[in-house]
């Protein structure tokens, strides 16, 4: 008996058999594709979507993000994946040559103008595909929240260069710095202890020490469930209280919404 060789396009192209009446891959819409993607992809509890950008300045209008980088947690700070997505954005050396002082001096001792300049291939389109379909592996549409710190002005610049991304997370935010000018003002004592920055502003860098911040204040600034274990008991009663004739049984939690 003999045998025939396939050939490459032969070998290449042959489609899977296919069971069951599923369809091929190949045939399914971007909405289908995205479904099939969600059913498979590992839930991440309260996932949220850290998020650090190096900009050419602070200009909205006029700057640029030249690198980003996002890491996943679940709610309770724990990275569902160490590598994360990292990248730069090309511009040219006119646009570079044009940033702020701060800027210029930073971005050159960490190595990033030339990152940049070397990779030309990394072009914003090309980013921001790359990065959405990162966070669709582990965040259902509209559930994840941006979080790091003054994530506000990531945002900014995102809504301008990388609108489909911010599309498709959560509008709210967890800014750490706001926890952080809280604590300065409630409790300045406790935040003289906070453990000092890198300072390396590098985009991965960045969001890990955003992330180490958190769980800082959460273990010595943030009440714990046990801490507040005692006002929950008494106050849970609030809403399934009986109805006396002027309404139900007023708790210091009801009070407090008054």
């Amino acid at each position: 008996m003999t045998t025939r060789k396939l050939s490459v396009s032969e070998t290449t192209n042959k489609k899977p058999k296919l069971e069951n009446g599923e369809k091929n891959p190949e045939q399914e819409t971007p909405l289908q594709a995205t479904q099939t993607l969600l059913k498979t992809k590992p839930k991440v509890w309260k996932p949220l979507v850290w998020i650090d950008c190096e900009m050419t300045g602070l200009n909205v209008y006029e700057d640029h993000i030249i690198e980003i980088c996002c890491i996943i947690t679940d709610g309770h700070m724990n990275i569902i994946d160490s590598e994360g997505y990292e990248s730069t954005i090309y511009y040219p050396k006119e646009v570079l040559d044009n940033m702020n002082e701060w800027c210029v001096d930073q971005h050159g001792k960490s190595g990033l103008t030339a990152k940049v300049l070397e990779n030309t291939d990394r072009t914003l389109e090309k980013v921001q595909d790359e990065l959405l379909e990162y966070i669709k592996r582990f965040v259902e549409p509209n559930k994840g929240i941006m979080a790091g710190n003054s994530i506000h002005m990531d945002k900014f610049f995102m809504n301008r260069e990388f609108p489909r991304v911010i599309d498709y997370l959560h509008y709210r935010l967890i800014d750490v710095s706001t926890i952080m000018e809280i604590g300065h003002r409630h409790n300045p004592e406790l935040m003289k202890l906070f453990p000092k920055k890198d300072g390396n502003h590098t985009a991965k860098s960045d969001i890990l020490e955003s992330i180490a911040q958190l769980k800082w204040y959460k273990k010595h600034y943030l009440k714990s469930k046990d801490d507040v274990k005692d006002f929950i008991n008494e106050n849970k009663p609030a809403a399934e209280a009986p109805a006396t004739e002027t309404g139900p049984v007023a708790t210091e939690a009801t009070k407090i919404k008054e």
